[in-house]
């Protein structure tokens, strides 16, 4: 992509998790033969992005710290595994200080414009970045470079879609980004639109912020699973183990070293789906999710291959409260203990379908939906609501940019580039089923670095990463996160070989990186960007992960799992010699 005497200057838009990272990894790639000169603009005064202006209060991650903090920076060991947002923004301030970032960034530079340059004689640079300057009173200025890295995120436009008759409330209005305050929601008749882990958020701060009613209404549905494995009761025995879920997924013949027509079937995916819902009916008495018994998806979007799990369930006992069933397995002392302080609860949170039309009385007509037993509970109920809250998500936009560049829909290598332009990268423009965008965000910065360096090929065969969307969904960038992460470290060489790993660092390195998930840190114990810090923080933080399963909790997430999928492996890989599977072709 260059060779030994081009010049490269970055520009790198955004300082959220993404941008700051990507800042970080092609400062570090730059070495005396091959300098980098990159610059980071930020439109906010500070850094943070999503995390630091689009927070609220009570706000925690739902992703574990293990799998969302930087692979060579981490939180103190005795930190909890989910931290507030407020908390995540010191640790990227912390981060920003610890690698000396603060001086390559301009704060308070709003881009404006993203422009090709003519191709004129003695012309050095291909894209002019035009930006206001907040510390020269907002004066226009430019900034030419080589490359573009656009990391302003998914959550920047809110999504706001048109409900007839909205005028006829009588009361507040307004997107999720604007909430900030519990107090916002008290005394009112609360309307969420929506039912992603924000609504789950707000429809909770509702009820401890004592509104008058919550009703949260959504089209289709949601899969519940708390972000940490906890309070199911078996032989009336209660588990209070707490583990992130996100680190429960082994790399070993899921992850690393699966066949690609294993890959390309998302075989692993159907079998996990099915074995879990079987699993969850036992503990929870449901299969629509833990301890869900309202707002189940269909059966044909149910499952680790369709969906983004909603790992908010503060607020499900209030949900299921007025449909909550007797776990059939109750007389084995089976099912779900919710906090005492939400259990002893007298209210609930009604659910019901998408608002049809809002009439002239402001009361809410919602969708017919016969099919739902939420909208035949509230069909006739007269709902007026004088705050309305849209959960309903982002839309992607990129007004600044010349209509001859791509966006991030057209970066359909990777999810990070578009063929005709590697030049510019879209990094933290997938959504994880299970995981986390932050973590996404470096490994997409080393491929793109790698890439700019030339140290990899683009790669041309097809992906096997992508969950499954019906075709015209508004959302077309959903990823399994190990699959996706497990690819972009083959593509750059930072996937470990086992032999490798083995004989590089030793047996319980090896381990923990067969048992552990898709953490970035085991993509830098070898390849271009191996980290002296790598295997310390694999043998100890990542392997505590493993090590607090117990023998169960590694007999059922971990060897079971090994086993069967290193079976199905070996059929495909017997198959293929036996030529019985054709070899799958490279695309363009």
């Amino acid at each position: 992509m260059a060779d030994g005497t081009t010049a490269i200057r970055v520009a790198v838009i955004g300082a959220g998790p993404g941008g700051l990272v990507t800042l970080k990894t092609l400062l570090e790639a730059s070495t005396p033969e091959r300098p980098i000169e990159v610059t980071l603009f930020e439109a906010e005064n500070d850094f943070g992005g999503t995390f630091q202006y689009r927070s609220y209060e009570n706000a925690e991650l739902v992703s574990s710290k293990q799998l969302t903090t930087y692979s060579d920076f981490r939180l103190p060991l005795d930190s909890p595994d989910h931290i507030t947002l407020p908390q995540y923004v010191d640790y990227l301030k912390s981060y920003v200080d610890h690698f000396g970032l603060a001086p390559l960034t301009k704060l308070g530079c709003r881009v404006t414009g993203v422009a090709p340059l003519s191709k004129s004689p003695g012309q050095k640079w291909k894209h002019r970045v035009s930006y206001l300057d907040g510390t020269q009173g907002g004066r226009e200025r430019t900034f030419d470079c080589s490359h573009i890295a656009i990391c302003t995120g998914l959550h920047v436009e809110p999504n706001i879609p048109r409900i007839p008759g909205i005028e006829n409330v009588k009361g507040e209005i307004f997107h999720s980004s604007h909430y900030k305050l519990r107090s916002q929601l008290t005394g009112r008749n609360v309307l969420i639109l929506g039912c992603g882990e924000t609504a789950m958020d707000i429809a909770y701060e509702a009820i401890k912020a004592d509104a008058a009613a919550v009703t949260m209404s959504f089209r289709t549905g949601f899969l519940s699973f708390p972000k940490a494995l906890s309070r199911f009761q078996v032989f009336g025995k209660v588990f209070k183990g707490g583990l992130p879920i996100d680190g429960l997924i082994t790399n070993l013949f899921e992850t690393a070293y699966v066949h690609r027509a294993i890959a390309k079937s998302r075989l692993r995916w159907f079998v996990s789906d099915f074995v879990i819902k079987r699993v969850l009916w036992f503990l929870t008495g449901t299969q629509a999710g833990m301890n869900q018994h309202v707002g189940g998806l269909p059966n044909d979007r149910l499952g680790r291959a369709f969906v983004f799990l909603n790992k908010s369930s503060k607020a499900m006992p209030y949900l299921n409260r007025p449909y909550k069933e007797k776990h059939p397995l109750a007389f084995l002392g089976n099912g779900y203990v919710d906090p005492p302080e939400d259990a002893n609860s007298n209210r609930w949170v009604d659910t019901c379908t998408f608002p049809e039309r809002i009439d002239e009385t402001g009361k809410v007509i919602f969708e017919e939906r016969s099919d739902r037993k939420d909208w035949r509970r509230l069909k006739d109920a007269e709902i007026r609501p004088n705050c309305i809250v849209y959960c309903t998500g982002y839309k992607q936009v990129f007004s600044w940019l010349d209509p001859s560049y791509p966006t991030a829909s057209d970066a359909r290598i990777r999810n990070i580039i578009s063929p005709a332009h590697p030049d510019i990268a879209f990094i933290g423009f997938v959504r994880p089923g299970v995981g986390a965008i932050p973590p996404i965000t470096e490994q997409q910065a080393m491929w793109w670095t790698a890439l700019v360096l030339s140290r990899m090929q683009m790669p041309t065969d097809p992906p096997h990463y992508h969950l499954l969307a019906r075709k015209g969904s508004r959302i077309q960038y959903g990823v399994d996160h190990s699959a996706y992460m497990s690819t972009l470290a083959k593509d750059f060489g930072g996937a470990p070989g086992l032999v490798e790993l083995w004989r590089t660092h030793g047996l319980k390195v090896l381990l923990v990186y067969c048992f552990g998930a898709s953490f970035v840190t085991f993509y830098r114990l070898i390849g271009p960007f191996r980290s002296l810090e790598a295997p310390q923080i694999a043998s100890t933080e990542l392997a505590e992960t493993i090590t607090r399963r117990g023998i169960l909790g590694n007999l059922f997430f971990g060897a079971i799992p090994m086993l069967f999928y290193g079976w199905v492996n070996g059929i495909a890989l017997l198959l293929e010699i036996l030529g019985l599977i054709p070899k799958e072709k490279s695309v363009a």
